[in-house]
């Protein structure tokens, strides 16, 4: 791609070594980005799965925001590199007045959507690799759709509706080998057997939203 994507700052990692602790800061070019190359119309990476991301962040730019984190962290025992999460406080004396000041202070605003990307992987990955972890982030904020997969839309708002989305398809190996495939697995197979649509890199990125989930 012609552009030079966003690069973690070096002094979050730097810090976070000295002080041997794992360090967060917000990620602002990051999701500017993101908008332009993911989720607007023309951009080299649009694509149009996003586009309800995109009708949310045109209506309130608070929906969505992105954070570095100065290297992975573990969960069930797997490296994790990327993280979205519907942001949730804590409820009780001061927690949850804490945690909306800091959104407020690193952002401006309390966003809807987090998400979390390892800044030491990001350093140093290539841009398909890059990309195809930010794209797994994003495939994670789902859109509502009734019977016939038409979006559903707030009667309050009149925005999409949205949800944390888990993959597509979801199976165990061993259920596949002894019953066989079902229609989604089959589906992806068939994919599967395709070239490629943007690259050919599989992803090798473990996400926190799925181990959570």
């Amino acid at each position: 791609m012609d552009q030079i994507r966003p690069f973690p700052p070096t002094d979050l990692i730097d810090q976070a070594e000295e002080e041997d602790a794992i360090r967060l800061a917000p990620a602002v070019e990051l999701k500017d980005w993101v908008i332009k190359n993911f989720l607007t119309l023309g951009g080299e990476l649009h694509n149009p799965d996003h586009d309800h991301i995109a009708e949310l962040l045109h209506d309130d730019e608070t929906f969505l925001a992105f954070a570095w984190a100065s290297s992975a962290c573990m969960a069930k025992k797997r490296m994790v590199l990327g993280q979205c999460e519907k942001v949730m406080f804590n409820q009780g004396g001061w927690k949850k007045a804490r945690q909306e000041q800091q959104m407020r202070d690193w952002f401006g605003y309390i966003p809807v959507y987090l998400i979390t990307i390892d800044a030491s992987f990001c350093e140093n990955s290539n841009d398909r690799d890059f990309c195809t972890l930010i794209e797994h982030e994003l495939y994670h904020i789902g859109v509502e759709r009734d019977e016939d997969g038409e979006i559903i839309y707030s009667d309050h708002t009149g925005l999409p509706k949205h949800h944390l989305a888990a993959h597509d398809v979801e199976e165990f190996i061993g259920v596949v080998k002894r019953w066989g495939a079902n229609e989604n697995v089959q589906r992806l197979v068939e994919v599967a057997k395709q070239a490629p649509f943007v690259s050919e890199k599989n992803i090798a990125a473990c996400c926190g939203t799925c181990l959570i989930n």
